[in-house]
């Protein structure tokens, strides 16, 4: 294995120091090994970096000791850097991408004076394994693809210099170097992460069936990347025209293929809040949705649309002919809350209680006047929602209408002050639709027919008597 012709292709440009990403597995261990050859050649700094997530006990710790003493054996430039993944996470947020962004705050802290790159063992394995997993997120070739050779995100520039061998290719070099005391992380068996289940069970028997399986998918990952590349370059010369403008035209915006709008989005999004933002596919949905209502209307109608950006506070705002960002905050903001309502089953807000449940589809169920009980078709209903206050410019389809009615006109029609309409939650889809607000109304939104196999129950159990239409 060597990294010349991969330094050779990629000039350094100047920096100084590379800080290379070392867990003591064979991949970080190998590649902290061959940067350590190439700092002597090329004259830049090198720091391993380990981090210790809080997550394994002692063998985490022990993995973080024997980092530190691989690196003092042979004079390498050691930080160790403790995170608490568990108490971190977001509402909703798994552990892995906790540990992810936690990662990729501190690369940025250490990345952002001298010029710097970061160092991360992927390898080829992993970009198959990766392409598994974000074609379950519904991703696009760049998401498919997002293991790159070269990778700017913020204000870091991070390189896989090893991006191109195999995981076996790796554990031979490392023995051809007398290394094979190379820490192994028992949680990689574990099968309640998602990566451990396709590296570990699908990937394997695919293999087994299709011997060139994984020959073949990194030779589709690579016609992909030319693809993603080509569209991303064409995207970043357009977002240059508009750069650092606070509002876009929505007839700008909606003159763009849908491969261009989505990545202009991410840009934007990403230049505006300062952050790499990425878009998900209910996000741009939501999005591309609000924005030609609100064109095919621009002349009869000046309602707008808020979705929802970051947590509760940051929402990109859809009126008339523009679309900005907006901060919106209340004088008593209640945190916004992602309810699993599969598996937990109840979820306090406030003073109050909403219920969920499931059942087999009998009868047709009777709607209550008081739209404390509300059912929906189980089958049709995204895995998770969102659950928050009630912002200014919320508008949502009443069940049984077709065009969209704002909130503040539902609450007026049943004589609610401010103080209970603040404590009224409004229940979301993670891409910010309204599909219930308790109490009040429910929305046109995956109703139930004959077709229904599975009902999804909704109870809102108040501290105030129901308002009567």
């Amino acid at each position: 294995m060597d990294l010349k012709c991969f330094f050779s292709m990629e000039p350094l440009n100047g920096v100084k120091n590379i800080y290379s990403g070392f867990s003591g597995g064979p991949d970080s261990t190998a590649l902290l090994i061959l940067l350590n050859d190439e700092s002597k050649r090329l004259g830049f700094h090198l720091k391993a970096v380990h981090f210790e997530h809080g997550l394994r006990g002692k063998e985490g710790v022990a993995d973080a000791g024997w980092c530190r003493k691989f690196c003092e054996f042979r004079n390498i430039d050691f930080m160790g850097i403790s995170l608490d993944v568990n108490n971190s996470r977001h509402a909703g947020e798994s552990v892995e991408a906790a540990a992810r962004r936690l990662r990729l705050r501190q690369w940025k802290v250490l990345a952002e004076d001298t010029p710097s790159l970061v160092a991360l063992g992927h390898n080829a394995n992993d970009k198959v394994e990766n392409v598994f997993l974000r074609l379950l997120r519904g991703s696009n070739s760049s998401g498919l693809t997002s293991l790159r050779k070269i990778q700017k995100i913020g204000n870091i520039t991070i390189i896989r210099p090893i991006l191109q061998f195999r995981r076996g290719d790796i554990e031979d070099f490392l023995r051809s170097k007398g290394i094979s005391d190379w820490r192994t992380d028992s949680s990689n068996t574990e099968e309640d992460y998602r990566r451990n289940f396709f590296r570990n069970k699908v990937i394997p028997l695919i293999s087994e069936r299709f011997p060139n399986a994984g020959s073949s998918v990194l030779k589709s990952i690579y016609a992909l990347e030319q693809d993603a590349d080509y569209i991303e370059s064409a995207t970043s010369d357009i977002f240059k025209a508009v750069k650092s403008r606070k509002s876009i035209e929505i007839a700008y915006l909606k003159a763009m293929h849908p491969a261009i709008l989505v990545r202009f989005l991410r840009l934007w999004l990403s230049e505006q809040t300062g952050s790499d933002y990425i878009p998900d596919s209910d996000f741009i949905a939501r999005f591309t949705d609000e924005m030609n209502k609100i064109f095919e209307n621009r002349k009869t109608d000046r309602s707008s649309a808020l979705i929802p950006v970051n947590g509760d506070t940051l929402f990109l705002k859809l009126k008339a002919d523009h679309v900005s960002l907006c901060e919106i905050r209340k004088d008593e903001k209640i945190p916004a809350l992602a309810w699993k309502w599969r598996t937990v089953k109840k979820i306090n807000w406030r003073n109050s209680m909403i219920k969920a449940d499931t059942a087999s589809a009998g009868k047709q169920p009777v709607f209550k006047r008081d739209e404390k009980n509300v059912f929906f078709d189980a089958d049709e209903m995204p895995e998770g929602l969102i659950v928050r206050q009630w912002l200014d410019g919320d508008r949502m389809i009443p069940f049984g209408k077709v065009t969209q009615v704002g909130l503040k006109k539902l609450f007026e029609s049943r004589k609610m002050d401010s103080e209970r309409k603040d404590s009224t939650p409004v229940v979301c889809t993670s891409a910010g639709e309204i599909i219930w607000v308790p109490g009040v109304r429910r929305a046109n939104f995956a109703n139930i027919g004959p077709d229904t196999k599975r009902f999804a129950i909704f109870s809102f159990d108040s501290d105030f008597s129901s308002y009567e239409p």
